[in-house]
């Protein structure tokens, strides 16, 4: 269990650490530590925003709500959760792209976390999230 712990702060870790880098790789067990954070932070988040937060926005009131997967589930937020969100697109963005050049596939793949629609898009890109590393270089799929 020490192996699951060190490998999960190293991770998130390394997934902030290249927040910015859109153009290198990211292996299968990085991505994956890294969403994996994402998911329990913002569990705890949304946790936090429901026990001690009033409502500070409707989802629904904004534009392009449609484009907000999470939107779908509790589209009445705080404002820790508003924070959030936008706070972690950069890093996620970032995780993705990287785990798909390591797969041999283009970063814009990424577009498929909310086009063409949120979740559908979700049935192919996970998929190719979840393919091993591949041993040539960047593909130009």
């Amino acid at each position: 269990m020490n192996k699951f712990f060190q490998g999960f702060a190293y991770s998130t870790l390394v997934g902030f650490k290249n927040t910015f880098n859109f153009s290198g790789k990211s292996n299968r067990g990085d991505f994956w530590f890294f969403f994996l954070f994402f998911l329990i932070a913002y569990l705890c988040v949304w946790i936090l925003d429901e026990l001690f937060f009033d409502v500070t926005v409707d989802l629904n009131d904004l534009p392009l709500m449609t484009f907000m997967p999470l939107g779908y589930i509790d589209p009445e937020v705080g404002l820790i959760v508003l924070l959030f969100r936008p706070v972690m697109v950069v890093p996620s963005m970032s995780a993705t792209i990287r785990r798909l050049h390591d797969v041999g596939k283009s970063g814009w793949w990424s577009i498929l976390w909310i086009f063409p629609l949120p979740i559908l898009g979700w049935f192919w890109l996970v998929p190719l999230l979840l393919r091993p590393t591949k041993d040539s270089a960047r593909a130009v799929e």
